[in-house]
């Protein structure tokens, strides 16, 4: 025996390598299902494909038997591929991937029509095992290269140079969360492959200065990931099985863009200003003192009109901001709050004006400070009578 595959229904699919046959387990029953249906010579890989029909690699004779596992007959002529196929892989995209050990190539055949596709793929010196991961990356361990060949199913080109892993390469697999586990049989070792993470978005894309937004960062490769966004570390950090998505709260930071980065052992990948820390919007309160109208007894007022204005959410008197002072349209003066918040102008030369309106009025435009937006606000100052 060399090889065995799963269909569907549960069966085993078993190629018999000296036998030049594959057997049939029915696995509810732990028993051979018929007489072994009869392939090419020394048979080893077989893989299903989703139309369900068997693949099985003859490495003697060169091509590819087709089985209809329904009625578990072989389907029209063996299909040539290249030289010693040994093993076979189905991509997301239905097309079967052999190996060819002494053609150091990769042979594609349609399983719709059963045909090869193209002309056969190069990768490293005698290929032995291949998978295929859910991204339609295949992956060819090269026995004599020592290395691991990627192959894009999308279009049947290699992506970059092979990866060197341990000596002697036979048989690869791939993980859930995308990671390639490559086992050497000459260093009695297992090489992990994990690519460099690819990051397509985050959710949602913008939080307060103070931290504490739980986003959500998609992407590939993201298993083992840590997150920084502007500079400082991410807590609460989680990522899926598959490795596509990562769970985290962000720290606090910086008003304005900041860029996302994700680090995981195979590498890092940003999304440049991918989030934006905003500020916190404070509602502000004015206080207007009336205005003096009489000189005797002096008044405690006299000579100024003062506004005062605070932060509504933190209690505090917000200085160094600017509010203007009003009789109607008319312009009576600008002051800025000093360090109690308490802007001041001097009613002495206004006095008149002010007491013929019936008082003035008092305003702050609303401005953006280190920590918070504050919202305008407004006050009417009145008249003490005689």
């Amino acid at each position: 025996m060399a090889a065995a595959a799963v269909i569907p229904s549960g069966n085993v699919y078993v190629t018999n390598f000296a036998a030049n046959t594959v057997s049939v387990i029915d696995t509810t029953l732990n028993t051979v299902v018929g007489a072994p249906i009869a392939v090419g010579a020394q048979p080893v890989g077989v893989a299903v494909a989703p139309n369900g029909n068997a693949y099985v690699c003859n490495r003697g004779s060169n091509n590819v038997t087709v089985i209809d596992t329904a009625t578990n007959t072989v389907v029209g002529l063996p299909i040539p591929v290249g030289n010693q196929p040994n093993f076979v892989a189905i991509a997301p995209n239905g097309n079967a991937y052999v190996v060819n050990i002494g053609s150091n190539s990769v042979t594609v055949i349609d399983t719709t029509l059963n045909t090869v596709v193209g002309p056969p793929i190069p990768v490293g010196n005698q290929p032995w095992g291949i998978a295929v991961g859910a991204n339609g990356n295949a992956y060819t361990a090269n026995r004599a290269a020592n290395s691991v060949s990627v192959i894009d199913t999308a279009t049947n080109t290699v992506v970059g140079a092979p990866i060197p892993v341990g000596s002697g390469p036979i048989a690869v697999a791939v993980a859930v969360n995308g990671k390639v586990y490559v086992t050497d049989i000459n260093s009695n070792n297992v090489s992990v492959i994990q690519f460099a993470p690819t990051l397509t978005s985050i959710n949602p894309t913008q939080g307060p200065i103070t931290g504490g937004t739980v986003v959500t960062i998609t992407g590939t490769n993201l298993t083992g990931a840590s997150v920084d966004i502007g500079g400082n570390p991410a807590t609460g950090v989680s990522v899926n099985a598959a490795g596509t998505q990562i769970t985290a709260t962000t720290p606090p930071g910086a008003a304005g863009p900041a860029t996302v980065t994700v680090t995981t052992p195979g590498g890092s990948a940003s999304l440049v200003n991918g989030f934006t820390y905003v500020l916190p919007v404070h509602a502000t309160s004015l206080t207007a003192t009336p205005a003096l109208a009489k000189l005797f007894p002096p008044h405690v007022y006299f000579p100024f009109l003062t506004a005062t204005l605070t932060d509504e959410v933190t209690g505090l008197p917000v200085p160094g901001q600017t509010v203007i002072f009003k009789i109607g349209s008319s312009l009576l003066g600008v002051a800025t709050t000093d360090a109690q918040g308490t802007a001041r102008l001097n009613e002495t030369l206004i006095l008149t004006l002010i007491l013929a309106n019936g008082g003035y009025d008092v305003s702050f435009a609303g401005a953006t400070t280190p920590s918070a937006v504050l919202s305008p606000s407004s006050a009417h100052g009145g008249i003490i009578e005689p």
